[in-house]
Order: C-alpha cells, then structure tokens, then sequence
C-alpha cells in the first residue's frame, strides 16, 4: 500500500472518531472538568448528553475552541461527572466528609449537603432515586420510573428558568408520533434567546414519551408540581386529532417587584 493511500485512510479514520472522542472542557463556575464528549452523550436522556450530541451542534456555544461555561457548582458538579465516568454516584456515609474540588483551601467554601447534590442531579437530568439514608443513593430499578421522574424534575426546571427571564407563562406542545416537543412563551422576543435553547434542553430529550405521561398522569404531575409551587398554574389538553397534547403552564411570582430587590444583591450596595 503507498504512502499516499495509507495517509488518506488514517485521515479517514480520524475523522470518523473526531467528533465522539474529542476533548472537550466543562468550565463549571470557574472550575474546569476535562473529558471527552463520548463520555457524555454516552447517556443521551440527560441534559449534558442531549446538549453534546451531534444533531444539537447547533445549540452548542463554546466559550473557546472547546471551552463550554455551565453556569452552575463547579464543586457540585463533581458528583455529575463521576456519573457519566463510572454510571454510579458514591456518596460519603458522612456530609462533613464531602469535599471541594477545587485547589482553594476546604475552608473557602461551605459544607455541601445531600440536599444541594439532589438538586444538582436532578439539574442535569441525572436518575437517581432519593436515599431513605443519607449513606446511600441507589438507582430506581424500573427504568419507565425513572424516565417519569426526570420528565416531573425537567418540568420544574422550565418553571423555573421561565420564572428567571421575569417571565409568567409557557407552552409545551408534546406529539404523538415521536416529533420533538416545541414550545411558546408569552413575548415572541425571547423565542430566540439564549435562555429559549436552555427550556428546549430540558424538555427535547422527552420526544413522544411526553405525550404518553400527560396522558396518564398529566393529572398526578400537575397536583405534585402544584404542591411543591402554589403559585402555578397547570393546564393540558388534546389536538382535535389527539396527536399532538399541550401542556399550559403559568406562574405568579409570590414576591413583589420591591421584594425581589431586597432579597437581591442590590439591597447590600452602600
């Protein structure tokens, strides 16, 4: 075989193998986490895993060649990748033993609890089933529960990233036929802003298995979420054809506009 053929077939293969194995660096709130992008979309139902595939290039914003900032825990965030590295989370059986990544001393950051790693899980979409101890946190068995949990958590995140561009309402049209969930806000400005690629990530990875939970427990998801948010407003219905099901949901902040000042940073400027 000449040279000239052999080259081409090892640039052939190279490009073959670039996209799931390049290196990519997670910049977590200023904390940086090198791997490869395989070892993500390894498992494509969760946030990370559907943001790095290769369909959704598009909703990809690299601070750097391949630098991407997550503006989240980056100490909490180890918890998150140890998931995608081995498929399990290994939890110390003590809170106090939980420590920083980072190269910071121990005593720069505060403690973290059971509860923080929870809600960093169920951020990105993470299965996990909640430990009856704190020592241990084990995987739901049935894998249909655990699809059900992550679409009740995704649909507290849209609440509440909807909440966070001030605004009151939101639209999630779920098909039948396995089509990708689509979605109206109130102001058609935002539609194509940033924060609009962030709710699409939550809420794509659930493509037709939406429309079969709303189906049947549209009713027990909108009385839990209602629950754990008073303030909002649950509402779903069929097309005429009863392929396409909309899910309706709005929110009133209970705060007031002076009360969000005072709970904010700015109520501390001198």
């Amino acid at each position: 075989m000449s040279n000239r053929k052999k080259n081409n077939n090892v640039a052939d293969l190279g490009n073959n193998c670039t996209s799931a194995e390049q290196t990519i660096i997670l910049n977590v709130g200023g904390i940086k986490y090198e791997t490869r992008r395989s070892t993500l979309v390894y498992y494509p139902d969760t946030l990370l895993g559907t943001m790095f595939a290769d369909r959704n290039q598009s909703l990809q914003h690299p601070k750097n060649e391949n630098e991407y900032f997550l503006d989240r825990d980056g100490n909490l965030f180890r918890y998150v990748m140890q998931y995608y590295r081995t498929g399990k989370i290994h939890l110390p059986n003590n809170p106090s033993d939980l420590k920083d990544v980072s190269s910071l001393p121990s005593s720069y950051f505060p403690s973290i609890s059971f509860e923080e790693i929870e809600a960093e899980l169920d951020y990105f979409q993470i299965p996990f089933e909640r430990p009856l101890k704190p020592s241990s946190l084990s995987f739901t068995i049935n894998p249909t529960v655990e699809k059900l949990d992550q679409f009740v958590y995704a649909l507290r995140n849209v609440i509440r990233e909807v909440m966070s561009i001030c605004e009151t309402e939101i639209t999630v049209t779920f098909s039948k036929n396995g089509w990708p969930p689509f979605m109206n806000l109130g102001l058609p400005y935002k539609k194509e802003a940033i924060i609009v690629e962030d709710i699409d990530l939550l809420v794509k990875p659930f493509g037709c298995v939406g429309y079969t939970f709303l189906n049947k427990y549209g009713t027990d998801i909108g009385q839990y979420l209602r629950s754990e948010i008073p303030e909002l407003s649950w509402q779903f219905g069929y097309s005429q054809n009863r392929e396409q099901l909309k899910l309706h949901m709005s929110i009133t902040n209970s705060m007031s506009d002076h009360e969000i000042f005072l709970n904010s940073c700015l109520s501390n400027k001198k």
